[in-house]
């Protein structure tokens, strides 16, 4: 074994610097694509100012709650500098809650609560409008229903003594809890429903595995070069035979490879804030051999390294589209997710299958050569 990998370690540093970029390729590529797609999307708020007159807590729990949307990104103005925003087409709209907001709300009023700007270029003030007036008629009816269980307990003479404050905290407790507000829906043909659902919900070890797939297959070449003749003729000249040769070869990439692999594990939970698990690196051990096993029995599948690179670029952005990672609302069927190989580790579950396969496929491979050279 060692001397397999000393053999490797000579060849790796004639080309260290390729090597390095498709080592490097899936926890850079998917660093820097994370990243640029969060500046994008932050970018893509809509801007809007919000003048706040009434400084009381129900005023500020509809500004969080605002803040809180993925459509806009607030900024908070005086009237004047916020107008004058709104001129130069800085924002979007601005809206003004009133002075007595709180006490309207309490008292059960919804109207003239809070009053807009916009201009001829506000795209998106209807949709702007109505999340906020969405988010007043939540507070309207939660005031509601608290004044209602107020009076009811005193016209009742309860026992209970309970406070507005108790009433409207409870009542959030419960809209969090029974998942009042939120709806789950599922698309057709599928059985899970989709929570919080988006257009673009890039998922970081999704990216990961599609640039793992490419880097282990692009990778893989040594295959095709080490079948020549001039190179085949050494194993009549040395002990090991051609099963033991390439088992010990494969083992050395994935030792290499899983040695990356931890490295993108400490960047994506230092930097991206990725969840992680001891299970889950059993998760990505399983993925590697998979990768591992995989490439090697496509690379045995062709004479030339160009036409392999082409079918690496195809295959890879084939499994990248039918897995949902480049586009998430395309549907899954039964069929396509027993084929896809990536997508045992897409769901988080160990690879079991395709190794299996990949390992009857390597040993029935390996045993022919081994019998066609005997």
């Amino acid at each position: 074994m060692m001397d397999i990998l000393f053999t490797r370690l000579l060849l790796w540093k004639k080309k260290a610097v390729s090597m390095l970029f498709w080592l490097l390729l899936p926890v850079v590529g998917t660093s820097l694509f994370i990243t640029t797609v969060s500046t994008i999307e932050e970018d893509s708020k809509v801007p809007i100012g919000i003048i706040s007159e009434d400084n009381t807590e129900l005023a500020s729990e509809l500004i969080n709650s605002v803040e809180a949307s993925e459509l806009v990104r607030v900024s908070k103005y005086s009237v004047e500098q916020a107008l004058y925003e709104l001129e130069k087409h800085e924002l979007d709209s601005v809206f003004v809650i009133h002075d007595g907001f709180e006490k309207a709300i309490l008292s059960g009023k919804r109207n003239n609560l809070i009053s807009s700007y916009r201009t001829e270029l506000s795209f998106a003030y209807s949709p702007v409008k109505e999340l906020i007036v969405s988010l007043v008629q939540e507070e309207s009816g939660r005031a509601k229903v608290a004044n209602f269980i107020l009076n009811m307990n005193e016209e009742y003479k309860g026992e209970d003594n309970w406070t507005w404050e108790e009433v409207n905290e409870k009542s959030k407790e419960i809209q969090v809890d029974e998942n009042l507000l939120n709806t789950s829906f599922s698309y057709s043909n599928t059985n899970e429903p989709v929570d919080n659902p988006s257009l673009l919900s890039w998922d970081t070890w999704g990216i990961w595995a599609i640039l793992s797939l490419l880097s282990a297959l692009f990778l893989s070449d040594w295959i095709i070069r080490e079948k020549s003749l001039a190179v085949t003729n050494r194993f009549s000249f040395i002990k090991m035979t051609r099963f033991s040769y390439y088992f010990k070869n494969i083992v050395c990439y994935f030792l290499l490879f899983f040695l990356f692999d931890l490295i993108s594990i400490t960047v994506f939970t230092i930097y991206l804030n990725e969840a992680f698990s001891i299970s889950f690196l059993f998760v990505i051990v399983t993925f590697r051999v998979m990768l591992c096993l995989l490439t090697f029995s496509l690379a045995q599948c062709f004479r030339k390294t160009g036409v392999f690179y082409g079918f690496s670029i195809l295959i890879t952005l084939i499994l990248a589209v039918i897995s949902g990672t480049i586009i998430p609302i395309l549907p899954q069927s039964n069929m396509i997710e027993l084929l896809n190989p990536l997508q045992a580790f897409l769901k988080g579950d160990l690879t079991i299958l395709w190794n299996i396969t990949g390992i009857i496929t390597i040993t029935m491979v390996l045993i022919r050569k081994e019998t066609s050279n005997a």
